[in-house]
């Protein structure tokens, strides 16, 4: 039971985490020290480590939500900027990853960079009401899910590469059951199906899949830049680039 409780608190700030662009849950599972026990409970489908993580992490994701979509309501030009500085300070965490710049992983990053920045939807266009398929929803968490198992890459930062991010904050907020199904699903599968592929991809390429990846994130930076920049926006740039930078400290 100990374990329980202990698993179930630190759960919850990996859900926060999922649900700000920058913070990958990966990285907050190893500066809570539970990410081996997470990786490993995932591809055994050890349900003792699973579900104590997965309630917590529930909790987490529902407070995270409503705070974010509370923020975006209040203050845009400031949550927008927040989130940049996160965004932007998170490469830092997978550009380390990188053995040596060659030619290999500097045509990686820019392949990253290129994809991502072509990709990405603005933030408030993905807002504005589009109707979006449950399909989507579905490879969305599938793909997004790869952040609970790779440090350095975050969920929100795929979300909003996608476009999905407020519509799936919005979904949780106002628990929308057919998106959350299909996103939840999505997920479900994601971690089955890449927690092996990744651990593959780490061991024997790991340099230049962190590459690829550090373009990903900086391209997809386009998605929330501010329409105007003014000291609410700059506060918020800062706030969002050290909340990043204090975490990865700590992780070393």
């Amino acid at each position: 039971m100990n374990q329980f409780w202990e698993l179930l608190i630190k759960g919850i700030p990996i859900g926060i985490s999922n649900t700000l662009p920058g913070i990958s849950g990966g990285t907050m599972a190893l500066v809570l020290g539970i990410y081996d026990r997470l990786v490993n409970g995932i591809k055994k489908i050890n349900l003792r480590i699973l579900i104590p993580i997965l309630f917590g992490a529930v909790i987490g994701v529902v407070g995270g939500s409503k705070v974010i979509v509370g923020l975006f309501d209040l203050q845009p030009g400031f949550t927008m900027a927040f989130l940049l500085g996160l965004i932007f300070t998170s490469s830092k965490v997978t550009i380390k990853e990188i053995d040596k710049f060659n030619f290999k992983t500097i045509a990686l990053f820019i392949v990253g960079l290129i994809i991502a920045y072509y990709y990405s939807i603005d933030i408030d266009s993905a807002a504005s009401g589009a109707d979006i398929s449950w399909l989507k929803f579905f490879w969305g968490g599938a793909i997004g899910s790869v952040a609970m198992i790779l440090p350095g890459v975050s969920g929100g930062t795929i979300l909003i590469m996608l476009g999905l991010y407020q519509n799936v904050l919005q979904a949780i907020t106002n628990f929308d059951i057919p998106i959350l199904f299909s996103f939840g699903l999505g997920v479900a599968v994601g971690l089955l199906g890449f927690s092996w592929l990744l651990s593959y991809l780490l061991d024997r390429w790991r340099s230049l899949l962190m590459a690829l990846l550090t373009g990903l994130i900086l391209g997809s930076m386009r998605t929330v830049i501010p329409d105007q920049i003014g000291i609410l926006e700059i506060v918020g740039f800062l706030l969002g680039f050290l909340s990043i930078w204090i975490l990865d400290k700590r992780e070393v």
